[in-house]
């Protein structure tokens, strides 16, 4: 009998680690660094390719951005022309971002640009730099923030 036990042991042991549930809460991590999580302020910057004469027309516009497990994303600031103040749903990995914006239009096209869609980011635990994921020839829409705290 003490010699199937030496071999179920083995077994009852990866069983018990699997089965034991450890909850990490990114929010409440004071050292973290691979997630962007809480408040930051910085500039959104849009730059549009003009062919004919070439050049480059850039739009910026200042914003907030609450990013939250509990509540999603937020954007506020300079709203007013070039950027919609927007909120919904957010999911990240250590390369990508994606927003789920509520307040993003369904019928028709979007006056102002929106933070919504599939992006491309980097975070050193201080500073979180979007870009767009899908970026044209044409276009390109960079965000770039300070964790304020």
């Amino acid at each position: 009998m003490k010699g199937k036990f030496i071999y179920l042991l083995p077994l009852l042991l990866l069983l018990a680690v699997a089965c034991s549930k450890n909850y990490y809460n990114p929010d409440t991590d004071p050292n973290k660094k691979g997630y962007p999580l809480g408040n930051f302020t910085g500039n959104f910057v849009s730059i549009h390719k003009k062919y004919k004469p070439t050049r480059y027309d850039t739009t910026t516009a200042a914003l907030k951005l609450t990013l939250s497990t509990n509540t999603g994303f937020n954007v506020a600031g300079d709203t007013a022309t070039i950027h919609a103040g927007s909120y919904g749903s957010f999911s990240e990995d250590f390369v990508n971002m994606a927003f789920y914006d509520i307040t993003y239009p369904i019928i028709y096209k979007a006056k102002k640009t929106h933070l919504s869609g599939f992006y491309t980011y980097t975070y050193d635990g201080v500073n979180l730099k979007i870009a767009s994921g899908m970026q044209s020839d044409t276009l390109t829409n960079f965000y770039y923030f300070t964790k304020t705290n």
